[in-house]
């Protein structure tokens, strides 16, 4: 017999020497595993990870943008993104901004948040920055954003700042994308000369 049968018919005897090989290790550890013996410390236990409620779809540098309304784009972005159900998810480390027609933008930051990508509601909480354009700045703990009509209202008090000078509120309100600020409750200002 030459050396290339010989080779040959060693290859085909491998394939098949292997095969059974592997059906017979599977064997044991099936065996193995379903050993019912109490003293029997390699017991292997099969488990259904898809069942449990506990999983949740985690986002990391979550990127959200679309239009509102009257087309005007608008953007989120978070550190980290839960999602809750299938329209909320939970935010972390928030930066968000509004663009108006005119040019002119509203930006928001904050620690934390929710948001509903179905109705477009956003509430921010956690230590709210407001940023205007012209250099206005205003500081308050919490916020009630509506996306869709570019409207935000804080029912707790507001610190700000500006070109003009300082004041504090109650709370505010944002309408317009920011074409109407107003501030309410007791409202303190400190004007610059």
């Amino acid at each position: 017999m030459n050396p290339v049968m010989r080779y040959t018919r060693f290859v085909r005897l491998g394939k098949h020497t292997l095969w059974v090989l592997i059906v017979v290790v599977l064997g044991i550890i099936i065996w193995v595993a379903s050993d019912d013996g109490g003293d029997n410390p390699s017991r292997i236990v099969f488990s259904n990870v898809s069942k449990s409620e506990n999983l949740q779809n985690v986002m990391v540098k979550l990127h959200y943008q679309g239009v509102d309304v009257h087309n005007q784009p608008y953007t989120v972005i978070a550190e980290k993104g839960t999602q809750l159900d299938a329209d909320t998810v939970q935010l972390e480390t928030i930066n968000a901004d509004m663009m108006r027609d005119d040019g002119k933008w509203l930006a928001m930051k904050a620690a934390a948040g929710v948001i509903n990508t179905k109705t477009q509601q956003m509430q921010l909480t956690g230590g709210v920055n407001v940023f205007y354009e012209g250099g206005y700045e205003f500081r308050t703990d919490h916020a009630q954003i509506d996306i869709a009509q570019g409207t935000a209202y804080g029912d707790a008090p507001v610190e700000g700042q500006g070109v003009s000078g300082t004041l504090k509120a109650d709370g505010f309100t944002v309408t317009g994308r920011g074409k109407s600020i107003r501030f309410n409750g007791s409202v303190r200002m400190k004007l610059y000369r």
